[in-house]
């Protein structure tokens, strides 16, 4: 998925964000966004907007001289998530479908992301999530899957902290199911982003293997991504990736994935409503819940 000149004003209003929490510093925050607003002047439609976020978020880091300046909201999203954590397993374990439950809260738990487009209530989501209905929702295409494939290699990309307490519910149920799981994180901090240090605090690491892709970018970029991370891409019998970011980067590649995130962006909601005939009025980026698998040869 490409960049649009959309993507070039969420990129500045990230920019500002990012900024006020490098640094107390108001000059501090002009310079960063001076700065950002030349580099958007070269930045190259033809990659996808997680890729053109890479030195960006470098830049605001070597200016500020703050290589993580999401880190307590992290913290705060891992805290939460895991408050809720027990809360949310009694859920899957009582319904009916366990599995479709936990994709369900997985995907609801994706409301949690600080470079998106719109804001939304996390608490109220996540109380609200079971009546959440899927715009897009291929879940019978991936039962079918899984139970044709016995003890599946699965891929699950990881997205944002928080998030990844519900994916480890889910990690949960395809262990159930006899999958083996592998989940993959970001090789460095970005924005919101999982990383290994999150994998551990919020559990994951002591449930299934835990690998990183080996990159910085909010998404996956395969090209740019570890030769390891790579085969393992390649090797999968199934590729649940999570969050928008791994969408956009994602989303051109021929593999057996299937795409759960929330659409909070026009963008975004743009190239849904191209690939999936839907409306602007049915796909408008305020939160739609997408469970889609890649249609593409």
């Amino acid at each position: 998925m490409q960049t649009r000149l959309d993507c070039l004003v969420c990129f500045m209003r990230q920019a500002l964000a990012a900024a006020r929490l490098s640094s107390n510093n108001p000059d501090m925050h002009r310079h960063i966004v001076d700065q950002v607003g030349r580099m958007l002047t070269h930045i190259p439609l033809a990659k996808s907007p997680p890729e053109n976020a890479v030195d960006l978020y470098r830049m605001i880091a070597d200016l500020s001289g703050t290589q993580d300046p999401f880190a307590d909201l992290k913290k705060q999203s891992n805290d939460f998530a895991l408050s809720i954590r027990d809360l949310v397993s009694e859920k899957i374990a009582e319904s009916d479908d366990p599995l479709r439950t936990a994709v369900r809260f997985a995907v609801c738990g994706n409301i949690i992301d600080y470079a998106a487009q719109h804001s939304f209530n996390v608490t109220s989501a996540m109380d609200d999530c079971e009546k959440h209905p899927f715009l897009v929702d291929d879940y019978s295409k991936l039962l079918a899957r899984l139970q044709d494939i016995r003890q599946a290699k699965v891929l699950y990309l990881a997205d944002n902290c928080g998030e990844i307490v519900f994916d480890g519910l889910l990690v949960g149920e395809l262990q159930r199911l006899g999958c083996e799981v592998t989940l993959a994180v970001r090789g460095a901090p970005i924005i919101n982003d999982a990383t290994m240090e999150d994998a551990e605090v919020c559990g994951l690491t002591s449930l299934c293997r835990v690998i990183d892709n080996g990159t910085d970018c909010p998404g996956t970029p395969l090209a740019d991504c570890s030769a390891a991370f790579q085969q393992i891409f390649a090797d999968a019998d199934i590729i649940l990736s999570k969050g928008m970011g791994n969408f956009e980067t994602l989303s051109e590649v021929s593999a057996p994935l299937f795409f759960l995130f929330m659409v909070k962006c026009e963008r975004v909601a743009s190239h849904l409503q191209e690939v999936t005939g839907k409306s602007r009025n049915e796909i408008t980026g305020n939160g739609e819940m997408i469970l889609m698998q890649q249609e593409r040869p």
